[in-house]
């Protein structure tokens, strides 16, 4: 079986919020989630979003099967980016109140033992469990950019003048490339999607092991997302759009014994 759940929040600071998601159980074993952060457009990163979640979100719940390989899951999902692309892209060229607007983007669709995984942008995907918690996603940042070849350290990062510049969105060109990953999903394993206003506001310490885990199983425990809401509004000050969104592959539940 799988729990999933996902909440969202202005913050504290801005007065609108350009972060959705989405999330369905198409079957006991086949799930999907989305979250995209907009941007741009004279404030109208919210409309990006808005198009994009809601393309993606109908394309996988048309088009995703339980009996699908890898392969075929990665057309739907490839396909599914590069139409919110376009959706979003032509809105933004014909409307010049939309004119530059682009909003992240992250899928996970859970299949069985599976979890795969596509992404534009700077929301990120954690894999958590009792061993450990790792990112599943690549930032596309000029930050990231910077780290991948050395020039600057992951202190500098954190407080680098262009950590918040990404190099790769939905929507803001005529084509996008997003990147595609399968990962194994145990039971009882967790996955983290989240905006960065999330884990900027949470933070790397918090982020880390075992801080993370006892949050998340209390939110999976309570059936919301809000403690995790308010984890980052007082550890960051809420200074971004927050949004968090998890799926658990529950443990097989183990035959009682008879008395």
């Amino acid at each position: 079986m799988i729990t999933i759940l996902g909440g969202t929040d202005a913050g504290l600071v801005r007065k609108t919020n350009q972060d959705q998601y989405e999330y369905k159980v198409l079957s006991e074993l086949l799930c999907y989630g989305v979250v995209c952060d907009g941007m741009g457009g004279a404030g109208c990163g919210h409309v990006a979003s808005q198009m994009a979640t809601d393309f993606v979100t109908k394309a996988l719940e048309r088009d995703l099967k339980p009996t699908m390989g890898e392969s075929s899951i990665k057309g739907v999902m490839m396909s599914a980016a590069a139409g919110a692309n376009a959706l979003v892209f032509d809105a933004a060229s014909q409307n010049p109140q939309y004119a530059g607007m682009g909003t992240t983007l992250v899928a996970a669709v859970v299949n069985g033992e599976s979890v795969y995984i596509s992404s534009v942008g700077d929301s990120r995907v954690y894999h958590i469990n009792e061993q450990g918690q790792h990112q599943l996603t690549h930032d596309h940042t000029v930050v990231q950019m910077l780290l991948d070849v050395g020039e600057i350290s992951k202190e500098e990062a954190a407080a680098h003048p262009k950590r918040h510049f990404i190099t790769r969105a939905v929507g803001v060109m005529p084509q996008v490339d997003a990147d595609f990953t399968e990962h194994a999903f145990a039971p009882g394993d967790i996955l983290l999607l989240c905006s960065d206003g999330f884990y900027n506001c949470v933070g790397e310490d918090n982020m880390a092991q075992p801080v993370l885990l006892a949050h998340l199983e209390e939110s999976i425990q309570a059936g919301s997302v809000d403690n995790l809401i308010a984890l980052a509004k007082k550890v960051g000050g809420g200074t971004d759009n927050i949004t968090a969104l998890l799926i658990r592959r529950d443990a097989a539940q183990q035959p009682k014994e008879e008395a």
